[in-house]
């Protein structure tokens, strides 16, 4: 399992339009054949933060995600929204493990 958290801050006056393009996105990474789980999250006390779950199969599942057009253009859309630079961080789950774990 390939666990990439993405922490997002995004400029006020941008949420509505941040939030219709990455819902669109989400919607259709979910139906890759790679992603495991795909959440889309906004912090409750501070609005402008978001946090997306991803979670892959593969280490190659991220990278291909990262090829195809609903991404691509998530990326373009979304770039000029940002308050900073979002940031990416990948983990692996210890607990369940790759053995005991059932992919949907």
């Amino acid at each position: 399992m390939h666990i990439v958290l993405v922490n997002i801050h995004v400029k006020p006056d941008k949420l509505e339009d941040f939030v219709a393009a990455t819902q669109v996105n989400a919607r259709n990474s979910v139906k890759e054949p790679g992603v495991v789980r795909f959440d889309f999250l906004q912090q409750k006390e501070d609005p402008t933060k978001f946090l997306l779950v991803e979670m892959y199969r593969t280490p190659e599942d991220a990278d291909r995600h990262k090829e195809t057009t609903h991404y691509l253009v998530w990326r373009d859309t979304v770039a000029e929204m940002m308050a900073e630079p979002r940031l990416g961080v990948k983990y692996a789950n210890l607990f369940p493990d790759d053995a005991s774990f059932e992919m949907p």
